[in-house]
């Protein structure tokens, strides 16, 4: 083989490795390409359920696993009425009842009628949102408001009588 012609097979050889290079990095890159693509999909999918969490982090509970004392009722019943700015006359009565299972479920739901004096509307709100408590399941369920009374000045704000049922649904399984 001459000279030149061991050139030139060196040459095509050189250009042959060079080409099958170039066509593997193409492919290396598509396949990179494919990689980014999916790791792109992921953190969507990563992010959205994130997002997910939090929210049901934020959520409200439905239900307690254990049931509250009649104290801590109490205390909770107390320290929304200093919440809303009503005087401790101003609860009239507060009727704990028993707990009651939910029909054949594994939830029982504890009512706690409270009644109070006639109060104004921004006051009754504050009392009701200081009483819901997400950790404990506790929620006002039914509010009744009765015959508005207004102060002795002329611009006044109305005053109604209030009763309320503040609920616990707590988790008790008939098997345990």
């Amino acid at each position: 083989m001459s000279g030149y012609t061991r050139q030139r097979v060196l040459i095509a050889s050189a250009v042959l490795v060079l080409a099958l290079y170039a066509v593997f990095a193409v492919f290396d890159a598509k396949s990179a390409s494919a990689r980014l693509e999916q790791a792109h999909a992921d953190l969507a999918e990563f992010t959205e359920k994130l997002a997910e969490i939090e929210r049901l982090k934020r959520a409200p509970r439905v239900a307690a696993l254990q049931l509250e004392s009649p104290a801590e009722i109490t205390n909770r019943i107390a320290s929304a009425r200093e919440a809303a700015g009503l005087p401790q006359s101003s609860l009239l009565r507060e009727q704990p009842l028993d707990p009651q299972r939910i029909q054949r479920s594994d939830f029982e739901l504890r009512s706690t009628t409270i009644e109070l004096a006639p109060a104004t509307l921004p006051q009754i709100l504050q009392f009701c949102d200081a009483l819901r408590d997400e950790e404990t399941g506790s929620v006002v369920r039914d509010i009744t408001l009765t015959e508005p009374q207004n102060g002795s000045d002329g611009g006044a704000q109305e005053k109604w009588a209030t009763e309320l049922i503040l609920t616990q649904m707590i988790f008790s399984p008939k098997s345990r």
